[in-house]
Parts: structure tokens; C-alpha cells; sequence
């Protein structure tokens, strides 16, 4: 009976995280739509950054909202696959957040180039 509940409580604690990973990724997105101001400076200098490409910037923007959206599908599979198997559904969620900081990391480190 304890087992259950440990169970339930984990799979509770999973979805919790699910859906602030969730409104976390939905404030990203629309953060990440502000990125278009660092085209400011393009034709100004002689060294131009990577993104005054309309290209590039277009491609890493779509890139990162496909990312997160690819995560929020993926995340709430691996939590019921992990709640069915009897393994800690908490921890896929966790890993959800700590990919989407790992995907801004990489946003923003793309589009400073």
C-alpha cells in the first residue's frame, strides 16, 4: 500500500513539473520572439554577426520553438511510460526542464555569434 502511494505521489510530483515545464517553454517562446532586435546593428558594421542572415536568424528561432515543442510531445510520453513500469516518473519531467535550459543555452549562444 505504501508503494502505491509513493507511486502516485512521484507520478503527481511528474506532471507538477510537466506543467511548469510547460508555462516555462510557452515563456520562452514568446521571449525568444525579442531576439529579432539583435538584427539592429546589421548594415551598420563592417563585421556583421550571424544573425543579420535572415537565414540563419529564421533558422535557429523555428529551431528552438520545434525544439520545445518536440519536448513538451516527449516529456508526457516518458512520463507514462515511466509511471507504468514502476520507475521514477519525476524524473523524466526534471530532465524535460533541464533540457529546455539546455536548448536556451544553445538559443542564445547561437544567436550571439
Amino acid at each position: 500500500m505504501t508503494d502505491t502511494r509513493t507511486a502516485r505521489s512521484g507520478t503527481a510530483a511528474a506532471w507538477i513539473l510537466y506543467v511548469l515545464q510547460l508555462l516555462g517553454s510557452a515563456v520562452l517562446a514568446l521571449l525568444a520572439i525579442t531576439s529579432v532586435f539583435m538584427t539592429d546593428s546589421c548594415g551598420s558594421v563592417q563585421d556583421e554577426p550571424a544573425v543579420c542572415d535572415t537565414t540563419y536568424f529564421g533558422s535557429v528561432l523555428f529551431g528552438y520553438w520545434i525544439a520545445l515543442a518536440v519536448l513538451l510531445v516527449i516529456v508526457p510520453i516518458a512520463i507514462v511510460r515511466a509511471s507504468r513500469r514502476g520507475r521514477a516518473a519525476w524524473l523524466r519531467a526534471l530532465a524535460g526542464i533541464v533540457v529546455a535550459g539546455a536548448l536556451t543555452v544553445a538559443f542564445v549562444v547561437l544567436m550571439v555569434r
